[in-house]
């Protein structure tokens, strides 16, 4: 049997390459040059916060804004290969992250229990005290987190497979085995948008320290911010 497995492995998988070769160039049809600057600028968010926060000190979170890059980065490529259902899952992950790692940021007896599994802290706590907390309680801080919140639960149900309508197998492009406008239309607004309010809450926790930021990774920072975000950052410079 294992002698048959291995011949139809070494026969099957190139078909799998095939099939994502399909789904990669037909994705990239579907960007013009500006989607793909802006969807592209969004993998890079965390990455930059790392660089910004070392460049003032901040390196205890290293591994939790790593961690993020790393997740934002798999949505982004997995939705190349048409698997939304897991860059979907991945995005979810991006907004856990992000939220502990302001909560962690001024626990550091949390963070040490938490890296060794001995802390879990729900979601609706954690928004609770980020609401609460003076960086951030500010209507728009409170807006930005349930907003937040509302696309925590729904990308929730992608992982939980809450109804058919979350399963992989009933999206579109499965079933045509080609891109489905609608399930990458649907992908890219969100991964769009999680990049957006989480950049935009953490500009608005560490607003007193984004003067000190290096020029680049500020710039980049601040790149998906609409005017009126600016000026409520009071950043003008």
């Amino acid at each position: 049997m294992d002698a048959q497995l291995l011949l139809k492995a070494k026969r099957d998988i190139p078909l799998y390459f095939k099939d994502f070769k399909a789904f990669w160039d037909s994705t990239t049809s579907e960007y013009d040059e500006k989607e793909l600057t802006n969807c592209y600028a969004v993998t890079l968010i965390f990455k930059n916060w790392l660089l910004s926060l070392n460049n003032i000190g901040i390196k205890n979170l290293d591994g939790i804004l790593k961690e993020i890059h790393e997740d934002i980065n798999a949505s982004f490529f997995h939705s190349y290969f048409g698997h939304y259902r897991s860059a979907h899952m991945h995005l979810r992950s991006v907004i856990e992250l992000s939220l502990q790692l302001i909560y962690f940021y001024q626990h550091e007896i949390e963070y040490f229990q938490w890296r060794n599994g001995d802390f879990r802290i729900k979601h609706e706590d954690l928004t609770n005290y980020l609401k609460k907390h003076p960086n951030l309680k500010t209507e728009t801080a409170n807006n930005l987190i349930t907003e937040i919140t509302s696309n925590w639960k729904m990308f929730s149900k992608h992982i939980h497979a809450e109804t058919p309508n979350y399963f992989q197998s009933n999206m579109e492009s499965v079933k045509s085995k080609q891109i489905s406008k609608r399930d990458f239309g649907i992908w890219k607004s969100n991964f769009n948008t999680t990049g957006y309010v989480i950049n935009k809450l953490f500009l608005i926790f560490f607003r007193d320290k984004l003067h000190l930021f290096p020029t680049n990774p500020k710039e980049l920072l601040l790149r998906n911010m609409k005017k009126k975000d600016l000026k409520e950052l009071g950043y003008t410079d």
